[in-house]
C-alpha cells in the first residue's frame, strides 16, 4: 500500500559567483524578449506573485513575475538546475507556458526539478511526513515488509487465525454503531480526525485507489518512451491528468467501502444480510469538483462501478482467487472491519486484485497505444475507420481504477501468477463515444476558469 511513496533527490542548494553574473545576463535577455515579444501592448503585463520550492520542500521562496520564462528565471536563481521545469506542488503537472499560468491564481505554490523528476505532490509529501511521524504507520511499513519476504508463511498464520476465529465469537456487538462519540476504541491510532466510521473507510478505499494513480503515474513517467519522445510525454501527461478528472468525479470510488452507500454491488445478492436506514455521508467540494462530479453522474460515466462491496452492517466478502470463476470464495472469507479495531486492521490484508495486471499488461498496453498513435498517425479506427487522435483513456480508467477489473480478495486468495487475459484499450476516433465523453469532461476546466 505504501510503495508507491517515492524517495526524491534534493536539489543543489549552492551556485559560483560566475553563474550569478551569466543567470544575471539570462536574466537580461529574458526581459528584453518579455519586452520584445510585448511590443502591440505597450504596457507590460502585471507582475504576480508565486511561491517556489523544491522537491524535498528544504526551501520555499516568493518570486514576482509576469510571464513563464521571467518565472522560471528568477526560481533558476533560488535553486540552480542545468534543465529547471516548474511542476504545480497540488498535482505534479507541468506548467509550460504562459496561457495557463495566467489562468492560475496569485500565490501558487510550484516545484522546481528537472525534466525527468518524479514530482512528489503535496498530497505525497505529507503522507510521508506522517508516515515516518506515526508509529502506527512505521508498524504498517513493518508489516508489509513482512508480508512481501515471507509471503507463505504469512498466508499460513492468517488461515490459522480464520480458523481460532471460527472457534470463538467475536464481539460484533458494537457493528451497527457508526459516530466516534459511541465507539471510541475503534477510531485509536490513525481514525482519530474522522468523525464517522463510513468516513474512515470511504478515506481508505480513497487511498487504495490514489496508490494506484500514483503507481500508474511513476510507471508511466519513468517510460523510456515517455523520457526520450516529446510528443509521448504529451500524450502521458494528457492522459494522466483525464485520469485525475475521472477520479475526481467519483470521488476516487470512496464508495466502496462505505457501508452507507446505498448502490452494492451484484455479487452482495448470494449474501444477504439484516438491513438498516441509511444516512448519506456529506462531503464538501470545491466548486469544480462538484461539477465534474455532476457531469459524470449526469452522463452515467461510472455509475455501473460506482458500488459498495459491503452490506449494510458493513461485512466484507471475499470475491475468491483469480483461478476461481465468478464471484465466489471456496474459503468463504469474510471480515467486518466496521466491528472492532482488530477487524479494521485485518482488513488491511484484504486486497483489490487487478484481474486484468496492472504492472505487466495494462500499462505496458497503454504505453503501445501510446507509441502507435504517435508512429502512425494516419492509423483508421477500427469502429468508425476514421483516423485515429487519441487512445481509449476511459477504458484505461476502469481497468486501473474500478471494479470493473478489480476484486476484492482475501490475501491467502490474491494469486501473483502471472495470466495471459490483455488489456482492452485501444486507439479513438472523434467519433467514438467515449472519446466525446473524456473530452467533454475536460472542457468543464477550460469553461471554469474561464468564469
Amino acid at each position: 500500500m505504501l510503495n508507491y511513496i517515492r524517495e526524491t533527490i534534493m536539489a543543489p542548494a549552492t551556485r559560483s559567483s560566475s553563474a550569478n553574473q551569466n543567470n544575471n545576463t539570462k536574466s537580461q535577455e529574458a526581459n528584453k524578449n518579455v519586452k520584445a515579444s510585448g511590443s502591440k501592448d505597450s504596457s507590460p503585463a502585471p507582475m504576480r506573485g508565486y511561491k517556489v520550492t523544491d522537491n524535498e520542500r528544504t526551501r520555499k521562496y516568493g518570486i514576482g513575475a509576469n510571464s513563464l520564462g521571467m518565472l522560471i528565471e528568477k526560481a533558476n536563481n533560488k535553486f540552480p538546475l542545468p534543465e529547471l521545469h516548474l511542476y504545480l506542488a497540488s498535482d505534479g503537472f507541468e506548467v509550460s507556458d504562459d496561457e495557463y499560468l495566467d489562468s492560475l491564481p496569485a500565490q501558487t505554490l510550484f516545484i522546481v526539478a528537472g525534466p525527468d523528476t518524479v514530482i512528489t505532490t503535496d498530497a505525497d509529501f505529507e503522507f510521508e511526513k506522517m508516515r515516518q511521524q506515526s508509529p502506527l504507520l512505521k508498524v504498517a511499513d513493518i508489516f508489509y515488509d513482512f508480508i512481501e519476504q515471507h509471503p507463505d508463511k504469512f498466508r499460513r498464520m492468517i488461515t490459522e487465525y480464520e480458523l481460532q476465529k471460527q472457534r470463538r465469537v467475536l464481539d460484533n456487538t458494537k457493528a451497527h454503531l457508526s459516530l466516534k462519540a459511541d465507539h471510541v476504541e475503534w477510531f485509536e491510532g490513525g481514525e482519530e480526525r474522522f468523525h464517522s466510521k463510513e468516513e474512515a473507510m470511504a478515506m481508505r478505499a480513497q487511498t487504495r485507489v490514489r496508490g494506484y494513480y500514483y503507481k500508474a503515474k511513476e510507471e508511466l513517467t519513468r517510460n523510456p518512451l515517455y523520457r526520450q519522445n516529446a510528443k509521448a510525454r504529451q500524450v502521458i501527461n494528457s492522459v494522466l491528468e483525464q485520469f485525475r478528472y475521472l477520479l475526481i468525479g467519483c470521488d476516487y470510488f470512496s464508495m466502496m467501502f462505505n457501508r452507507k452507500f446505498e448502490q452494492k454491488h451484484e455479487f452482495l445478492q448470494q449474501h444477504q444480510q439484516g438491513e438498516e436506514e441509511t444516512d448519506a455521508v456529506s462531503v464538501p467540494s470545491k466548486r469544480l469538483r462538484q461539477v465534474i462530479k455532476e457531469y459524470t453522474k449526469e452522463n452515467s460515466i461510472l455509475d455501473e462501478w460506482s458500488v459498495s462491496l459491503c452490506t449494510d452492517l458493513g461485512d466484507f466478502y471475499c470475491q475468491g482467487s483469480y483461478s476461481e470463476n465468478g464471484n465466489c470464495c471456496s474459503l468463504q472469507h469474510s471480515i467486518n472491519p466496521y466491528a472492532s479495531r482488530e477487524n479494521l486492521i485485518l482488513f488491511q490484508v484484504w486486497n483489490l486484485d487487478h484481474q486484468i495486471e496492472l504492472c505487466r499488461t495494462i500499462l505496458p498496453a497503454l504505453v503501445a497505444s501510446v507509441e502507435e498513435l504517435i508512429s502512425q498517425p494516419h492509423r483508421k479506427c477500427a469502429v468508425h475507420n476514421k483516423r485515429v487522435v487519441d487512445i481509449s483513456v476511459l477504458e484505461y480508467f476502469l481497468e486501473i481504477f474500478s471494479l470493473k477489473n478489480l476484486r476484492l480478495v482475501h490475501i491467502v486468495c490474491h494469486e501473483k501468477t502471472p495470466r495471459k487475459n490483455r488489456s482492452n484499450g485501444r486507439l479513438l476516433c472523434p467519433e467514438c463515444h467515449e472519446y466525446r465523453i473524456v473530452q467533454e469532461l475536460m472542457d468543464l476546466q477550460a469553461s471554469d476558469s474561464k468564469s
